[in-house]
């Protein structure tokens, strides 16, 4: 992530992007899709006798019915998932048009959906609908910005939605007329209609002259776990090449048995759904494994925790997709050469006679080691798959490794632009927007939200507290400064922490847990000290006009008895804060339960003299800039006095903060200023440490 974004690697593209965000949407709808087949095909007598006689049939008619509409549907679900994604990564207005545009496309290249030959949405589909997907998309957004430009479109007055409708009208003629004509020129060209399918077709194409040996299934093994790290079920895309060169393979050896002769056909659909495709695609058992014993990240560790379950099922796109696989260059090396390697060790072990050849077809989602027996009927089928596991997870445990710390740069570099981003941003008076679409380090800031919102809800932030000195080194009180440590990136700078706080519309929940957090911790600081203090707490002014924000102010003082430690809560003068007659109010109501206000970075705006004007503020924070700049800045000088000789006559305080050093002091103290905070007092410490440092003191 380089400054400037200069650079965007194609895994954090559009298009990239698009593909992962949608398969991890469709991951609850092709899980459930999985466990439905796998609870209406388990392999064991009485349990299959069970579902017949049960309501004659009904569950396992219902089943079918849920594996039908997710996992059977597998080209529909992504086709909604990814064109979602897109339209929600180019642009919030028109994001539910994209799945419309996509769908018809997709219907209108393969010429409607009635009198099909086979099931369009079918998962042997799934090449075919993301390429018309994501082709669709891209021109859908093209023409809407294309026509955008005409304003003779556009009609004043009428509904937002009307006018963005009217602007897709000639994009949506263009690009679903353009994929129909597409569509019909292939089949009456081809004179085969399963053209349409073009990926199932151009494969069938590249295995017409490979049969079912070993090159086959090597080529078979390979090909299909690059589509997969591309984005696209392998094994569903090439249904159609495994049935034509392995699907016989399990027929041949069990008529040679019937007939008293030695099996001989070695490879098969479930040769490789058994001891290849251990935990799904890519031996995604064992790299389940390798994150559960290795991993050092919390989350990847947890991510196993998660896929383990489905993994023993072989359903492998919790572990893949949450790592993610997809488009990690990292990982392509240990997705592809784990199930190369266990295609080549089953092969030798079983034409050393080491275990018996497959004679007996398992369904795919038989779980590891029930498989391996029931495919072989030898327990040596089931230490053959315990070999291959733990050959695989060999593999992997390197490159997880790697993977996790390249997360971890990619991830520690985004927050670092962000806080890069905030800190300009802060001088130029504006505020960054990190989850919309058009930031660069958007999927990291989403993640950062998330990640945030769970860290409230675990009570995992923390409060440093700087202290505020007045004259002779008396502590007059201390401000409460938020930190949050992540697990990955370390503390993150609180304006990114506030900022996507406001995003994430959790800053009342923030700020909530954060002055229980430094009342709870006045009650500490109250048992040492011996005169009344101060504590002060940053909040947004847009709290202040929240309707409930005094109450549960007064619910929270209430909650904690802080003796002689006085609330002060601290406004930033920059925010804009409406006064009105509910304000005042609210203002009062806590003023008069002993809650003072303080109006941080005050400088000598229009905005500060108004609310001094008002009385609502105890205490003024001078601007950072006016105390850095006091010794070479005469001007500087001149209105931090100023700012004193109207604290006498409208009865506020003054603190200076950014003071680093005695020359800053003495300047300030000789314009009158007697309440000062910064590092030359003391840096921000956790509680301990400033009880600690005032006791001592």
């Amino acid at each position: 992530m380089q400054q400037g974004h200069s650079k965007v690697k194609f895994r954090y593209s559009i298009y990239a992007l698009s593909i992962r965000h949608g398969l991890t949407l469709a991951i609850p709808f092709i899980t459930v899709g999985a466990f439905a087949l796998l609870l209406n095909n388990f392999p064991l007598t009485a349990y299959q006798e069970f579902l017949a006689s049960f309501l004659n049939g009904a569950l396992s008619a219902i089943l079918t019915v849920i594996y039908e509409v997710t996992l059977g549907s597998l080209a529909f679900v992504l086709l909604i998932t990814i064109s979602l994604s897109y339209g929600k990564l180019s642009s919030v207005e028109e994001v539910m048009f994209y799945p419309l545009m996509a769908g018809a496309s997709y219907l209108a290249f393969c010429g409607g959906i009635k009198q099909q030959g086979e099931y369009i949405f079918g998962a042997e589909w799934v090449f075919t609908a993301m390429c018309i997907t994501l082709l669709s998309c891209v021109l859908f957004r093209k023409g809407i910005k294309l026509c955008s430009r005409f304003r003779r479109l556009h009609t004043i007055g009428a509904e937002y939605l009307f006018n963005q409708s009217i602007l897709s009208i000639i994009p949506a003629i263009i690009i679903v007329t353009a994929f129909a004509a597409l569509g019909y020129t292939l089949r009456a060209v081809w004179g085969d209609s399963n053209i349409t399918n073009f990926g199932s077709y151009l494969f069938l194409r590249i295995f017409s002259g490979i049969g079912g040996n070993l090159p086959g299934i090597l080529l078979y093994v390979l090909l299909s776990h690059f589509l997969w790290f591309a984005g696209i079920h392998g094994t569903n895309t090439l249904e159609a090449v495994s049935q034509r060169l392995f699907e016989q393979g399990v027929d041949v050896n069990q008529a040679l048995v019937a007939a008293g002769q030695a099996p001989t056909q070695i490879y098969s659909k479930t040769f490789l759904d058994t001891f290849v495709f251990l935990g799904g695609c890519g031996c995604a058992l064992s790299l389940v494994l390798a994150l559960c014993f290795c991993a050092r990240k919390s989350h990847n560790r947890k991510l196993a925790r998660v896929a383990l379950p489905s993994a023993l099922f072989n359903i492998s796109e919790i572990a893949v997709f949450g790592l993610p696989v997809i488009f990690n260059t990292t990982m392509l090396i240990p997705f592809v050469a784990a199930p190369l390697v266990m295609t080549l060790t089953s092969t030798l072990a079983m034409e050393m006679g080491l275990v018996p050849l497959v004679t007996k077809s398992v369904g795919w989602t038989v779980p590891v080691l029930a498989s391996g027996y029931q495919a072989t009927g030898s327990v040596a089928g089931s230490i053959l798959q315990l070999v291959n596991v733990f050959i695989g997870m060999l593999i992997y445990i390197p490159f997880v490794r790697r993977s996790e710390e390249q997360q971890s740069e990619e991830f520690c570099s985004a927050v670092r632009q962000m806080e890069t981003d905030m800190a300009a941003a802060e001088i130029r008076g504006i505020t960054p927007r990190f989850l919309e679409n058009s930031y660069p380090c958007q999927s990291y800031a989403q993640t950062l939200s998330m990640d945030l919102k769970i860290a409230i809800s675990r009570n995992q932030l923390q409060l440093y507290y700087q202290p505020q000195v007045s004259e002779g080194n008396q502590l007059h009180g201390v401000e409460a400064l938020l930190r949050w440590k992540h697990p990955v990136v370390g503390f993150i700078a609180p304006p990114v922490v506030v900022n996507l706080a406001q995003e994430s519309q959790v800053m009342n929940e923030m700020t909530y847990y954060v002055l229980r957090m430094a009342c709870r911790d006045a009650q500490e600081l109250d048992k040492i000290v011996r005169h009344p203090v101060y504590m002060a707490v940053n909040i947004s002014p847009r709290q202040l006009e929240e309707e409930d924000f005094s109450e549960t102010v007064l619910e929270i003082l209430k909650e904690y008895q802080m003796g002689k430690v006085h609330l002060v809560l601290e406004v930033t003068e920059r925010s804009v804060l409406e006064t009105s007659d509910r304000l005042m109010e609210r203002i009062n109501r806590l003023r008069k339960a002993g809650v003072e206000f303080s109006m941080d970075d005050f400088g000598m705006g229009h905005g500060s003299m108004v609310r001094l004007q008002e009385n609502l503020f105890d205490e003024v924070k001078l601007d950072g800039n006016l105390v850095t700049q006091l010794m070479d800045n005469e001007r500087s000088r001149d209105i931090v006095s100023g700012i004193m000789q109207m604290s006498s006559s409208l009865r506020f305080r003054v603190v200076a903060e950014f003071v680093e050093n005695e020359e800053q002091k003495q300047m300030l103290e000789s314009l009158g200023c007697t309440i000062y905070q910064g590092y030359y007092f003391g840096r921000p410490v956790e509680l301990d440490v400033l009880l600690e440092g005032i006791q001592a003191g």
